[in-house]
């Protein structure tokens, strides 16, 4: 009857565990995820600034700045992938797209919300490769 019960528990409590371990392996680390709500929280400010037609240059530089800082971390956050040549790339495409926006310096919401939906066409082009 001890065998029995110390069987049950055991098997109670690795099953728990087992629960605790994925559960913090989707999770993910900090890094990535800080990353990742960065670069949102700033895309969103940009949007947030078209959608109230506060566009010019000087309102927008700040968010594209930050943008084009985080393009940086993408690799060291994200790699080893599946395919890292491939993971690279779009994160060049990234990189490409804020650095456009940020050359071209959008004077008008136009011209910004152009901008923003070709930095935007990259991160979908990224999650719909690499997010589970």
């Amino acid at each position: 009857m001890r065998s029995l019960i110390a069987l049950l528990v055991g098997l109670f409590l690795g099953g728990m565990l087992t629960v605790v371990a994925l559960n913090s392996l989707r999770k993910g680390t900090a890094y990535p995820n800080g990353v990742m709500a960065v670069m949102a929280a700033q895309m969103g400010q940009l949007d947030e600034q078209v959608k109230s037609k506060a566009c010019d240059a000087e309102a927008l530089a700040p968010n594209l700045s930050t943008l084009a800082a985080l393009g940086n971390d993408i690799e060291p956050a994200f790699l080893p992938t599946g395919d890292d040549a491939r993971f690279s790339s779009l994160a060049g495409d990234y990189r490409a797209a804020v650095g456009v926006a940020l050359a071209a310096a959008p004077a008008n919401c136009e011209a910004a919300s152009k901008a923003l939906n070709a930095i935007s066409a990259t991160c979908k082009a990224c999650h719909q490769e690499f997010k589970n």
